[in-house]
């Protein structure tokens, strides 16, 4: 195999076996033993260059290969594989950190799992991330709702609506605020959620409620007579 050019240099500059080294002047010796430190130099500078090279690439493709272990977990979320998500959520965060919304399904799994610390825990780190992120702050309500922390519930609801209103963020609070006494706003609040979602009947069944809780029997009777129509359709 014929030799490479940087072989050739290589065996111009190295130093000869011992007990074969001719006698050469000193100006000599001196000058290859520079060659041969620049060429020691050169290959440590290559090395690290590659080194960083793909430290680089690999650091750079993080935010890809983190996003195909989320896909990943999201395909599993549904019952009995709860936990299997979970694990693709993590690894998905350990790869890279910026992901709110790995937080948030990773909320979402725990919550499902019976793990309400570890869920919020995860749905405060997404709106950290994310301060727009409304489902974050719905997913801590039902939490407290669960818990019968209303009030934090509610907090947490107005924050919801207040980013991104929704049907269900309306009707819980509307339940919140039912709970609490206060029939004309739980009133307004399923007014929104039927405004969006017209086809519900536990929501007249709810509006009901509030009417006759406030002393308006025949708006009540109304709400229930649709609520029935709905049903039986």
């Amino acid at each position: 195999m014929p030799e490479s050019a940087f072989t050739r240099f290589w065996n111009t500059v190295r130093p000869p076996p011992k007990g074969n080294r001719p006698v050469v002047s000193s100006e000599v010796i001196a000058l290859r033993r520079r060659q041969r430190r620049l060429v020691l130099i050169t290959v440590a500078a290559i090395a690290l260059v590659a080194a960083g090279t793909a430290a680089y690439s690999y650091i750079s493709n993080a935010p890809q290969r983190a996003d195909k272990e989320f896909q990943e977990g999201m395909r599993l979320m549904g019952p009995s594989k709860y936990p299997d998500a979970v694990v693709h959520f993590t690894r998905a965060l350990s790869i890279y950190q910026q992901l709110p919304d790995a937080y948030l399904e990773r909320g979402n799994a725990y919550r499902i799992l019976g793990e309400p610390d570890a869920a919020i825990a995860d749905y405060r780190a997404a709106t950290d991330l994310n301060p727009n992120l409304a489902a974050a702050h719905n997913g801590i309500a039902v939490i407290y709702l669960e818990r019968h922390d209303f009030n934090h519930a509610l907090e947490e609801l107005n924050k919801s609506i207040t980013l991104q209103p929704t049907v269900d963020a309306y009707y819980q609070r509307g339940q919140i605020r039912e709970s609490q006494g206060n029939h004309q706003k739980a009133i307004e609040d399923y007014d929104r959620a039927i405004a969006e979602q017209p086809d519900a009947p536990y929501m007249y069944r709810a509006r009901a409620l509030a009417k006759a809780n406030l002393g308006d029997q025949d708006g009540a009777h109304g709400d229930r007579m649709i609520a029935n129509q709905i049903e039986h359709h």
